[in-house]
């Protein structure tokens, strides 16, 4: 049993260490564990990652901030908490889908560190639209609460891309991570539809469905346009998934509250 806590133990740090930029202790052992087999993890590094988003937007709104003011620094607080690593995904598949002409191309281009004009529309249509979505949830509380549902989902989603399509080239992240087995993403979904049900402040069933389908549209569109995934494509996919749930969550708040003015 203590063995097999210690193991728990270690996924989370690895998967925490992976996807954020919280300060950790070295722990070497933890550090070196295949990525694959902590995936199931990743959605608890989506909470962290949201409970410093919520409670940016908590403190904006005690202070009386304009909303979208609160709902962008709720937003850039994420960004900061995850060095940017979703959205450097996004905006290099932006990049290289439109900006070449055939997979190899688009591959190159995507190893390019440079953003191109595709990708910084990418990235600022993306963040619009989640903080728009984030204020016009408003409420500090329900905001919380679709962001810990949002960002914990949309991450336990990533290990089934990878689950059932292949690394469109041999070398990279995507590759080197590794598939994971169904054990882990078993477990990362259902960690996503647990967190989203018990968070999510309305509609839990329709924003697990968006984001599934968000998930789900960039993985295809990858495989067709790729021939696979990359580390970028999973951060799309990530980015795309807490979208789409933000915004099924918002929908539902301003059609409730339209019909309660009535």
């Amino acid at each position: 049993m203590a063995a097999s806590n210690m193991s728990l133990r270690k996924d989370i740090y690895a998967s925490v260490v992976f996807l954020t930029r919280f300060p950790a202790p070295g722990w070497p052992e933890a550090a070196e564990r295949p990525l694959a087999k902590c995936m199931w993890a990743f959605p608890i590094a989506g909470v962290l990652v949201a409970t410093v988003g919520g409670a940016i937007f908590v403190l904006c709104n005690l202070i009386e901030l304009p909303v979208f003011v609160a709902a962008l620094l709720s937003i850039i607080a994420m960004v900061i908490a995850t060095g940017g690593l979703h959205e450097d995904g996004l905006s290099d598949l932006a990049d290289g889908i439109w900006g070449g002409t055939h997979p190899e191309h688009r591959l190159t281009i995507m190893s390019d560190s440079r953003i191109g004009a595709y990708g910084t529309i990418a990235l600022i249509l993306t963040i619009g639209a989640r903080t728009a979505s984030i204020a016009a949830i408003n409420d500090p509380g329900l905001v919380l609460g679709a962001l810990v549902a949002t960002s914990a989902s949309s991450r336990g989603m990533i290990p089934l891309i990878m689950a059932f399509t292949h690394p469109a080239k041999g070398d990279g992240l995507g590759a080197s991570a590794g598939t994971p087995p169904a054990s882990v993403w078993g477990v990362a979904l259902l960690l996503a539809v647990l967190i989203c049900l018990l968070a999510a402040p309305t509609a839990w069933l329709s924003c697990l469905i968006a984001m599934l389908l968000g998930a789900a549209f960039i993985g295809w569109f990858a495989q067709r346009k790729l021939g696979g995934y990359t580390g970028d494509v999973l951060g799309a996919s990530q980015q795309l998934a807490e979208l789409l749930g933000l915004a099924v969550i918002a929908g539902a708040i301003t059609v409730s509250s339209a019909a309660a003015a009535l």
